[in-house]
């Protein structure tokens, strides 16, 4: 079945504040034993139950050997992991790997950490999601309707900052939508969801520290062999 808690790990710089702090056992050790959901190249720090990914070009880079600094090669480490969750669509299933499971657009966002949460509201029925690195970084000060805005900034908005890929400092689609409105709709009556980043943009749910957290997760470990098993077979896969 499915556990009661579940951690998704995003992309966000305040992933640093978890991985930095002073605990006994460390964040990725937590996450190894833990229903684990990660979301793109958070599977190059963190262990996980699955990877969740949205676009197609993260997949499968089809350009990445002539613009190798917007789509990194990443196919053949992604073959080695145990499980993989993404959407179908854009011909991605002409490359699909037997560790990966390829859903409807019902799931599909924008975003992956949106795609994520959507995925593991459908699998939970009740308990607690910890959102992790879920910051909705942007800058302040913009004058509207700017003719010269410019997506891109030097911000560094990832936690993995030595990751060369096409969403670096891309901070356009933060800047252009509300991000209360994109979230308060996957409020679930039964499940409790903090956002462990208390500087975050996202006010859909109840911010707390990686201190709080720590001190609030069970002592529960997870068979994550049962667990994808079931998840499977709870996404109709054979």
């Amino acid at each position: 079945m499915i556990p009661n808690e579940c951690i998704i790990i995003g992309g966000g710089r305040s992933i640093l504040d978890g991985l930095n702090y002073p605990s006994k056992t460390s964040l990725q050790t937590i996450c190894a034993n833990k229903f684990t959901i990660l979301t793109n190249y958070a599977f190059k720090t963190f262990p996980g139950t699955f990877l969740a990914f949205n676009d197609r070009d993260f997949y499968t880079p089809l350009h990445a050997k002539k613009f190798p600094d917007k789509n990194p090669d990443i196919y053949e480490e992604l073959g080695k992991l145990p499980l993989i969750i993404g959407i179908d669509h854009n011909g991605i299933s002409e490359f699909k790997m037997d560790n990966t499971i390829l859903l409807n657009n019902k799931y599909r966002s924008v975003l992956t950490g949106i795609f994520a949460l959507k995925l593991v509201l459908e699998l939970m029925e009740k308990g607690t999601i910890y959102l992790l690195g879920f910051d909705w970084t942007r800058r302040t000060g913009l004058p509207e309707r700017d003719p010269n805005y410019n997506p891109n900034s030097d911000l560094q908005i990832h936690f993995y900052k030595d990751i060369k890929h096409g969403g670096v400092g891309y901070v356009g689609y933060y800047e252009n939508h509300n991000p209360d409105r994109e979230f308060n709709q996957l409020i679930k009556k039964d499940v409790k969801i903090y956002n462990v980043s208390p500087e975050s943009n996202i006010n859909s749910f109840e911010k707390i520290s990686y201190e709080y957290m720590f001190n609030k997760l069970d002592n529960c470990l997870i068979n994550q062999t049962e667990l994808r098993q079931y998840i499977k077979e709870k996404l109709c896969i054979k």
